[in-house]
């Protein structure tokens, strides 16, 4: 599966306003939830709250991957959320975080989530990448970057 079959328009956002990581985390559930996204909100943000509790998704240069499995999903759903200034989601290189990926999958499909988590993890050592992503203006854009760096 292509990540632009994943990161469509409707769950890529370039003007998130979050100002903490729960708020962020919220706001993005809420958006996914009204785009018809979710099969239960409440569960997914709990799932994917709990997750973050256990570790932090903040995995440096401004970057989070929150993730969970979760009942709260049919299927695999991925987003896109940008947030300016940035977020404390406590990263482990100790910078507030700007770019958002969210990943969320029922157990059933753990396979193709992780193999997802690990294309994204691998596109953002790029730090032309990330730099690209806090350029883009609009959804188009990001999805645009995704091509231009390897969708596959």
């Amino acid at each position: 599966m292509r990540l632009t079959e994943l990161f469509v328009p409707e769950t890529v956002v370039t003007d998130l306003p979050a100002t903490d990581r729960d708020a962020a985390l919220t706001a993005i559930v809420a958006d996914l939830d009204a785009k018809g996204f979710l099969a239960d909100a409440q569960t997914a943000l709990h799932d994917v709250i709990a997750r973050e509790q256990v570790m932090t998704t903040g995995v440096g240069h401004g970057v989070a991957i929150p993730h969970a499995y979760t009942a709260g999903v049919d299927r695999l759903v991925a987003g896109f959320y940008r947030t300016r200034p940035g977020v404390d989601f406590g990263a482990t290189d100790g910078l507030v975080v700007d770019l958002i990926f969210v990943v969320l999958g029922p157990r059933e499909r753990r396979r193709e989530h992780i193999r997802i988590l690990a294309r994204i993890s691998r596109l953002l050592g790029n730090a032309d990448f990330r730099d690209e992503l806090r350029r883009a203006a609009a959804a188009g854009d990001v999805l645009n970057v995704f091509r231009r760096f390897g969708d596959r």
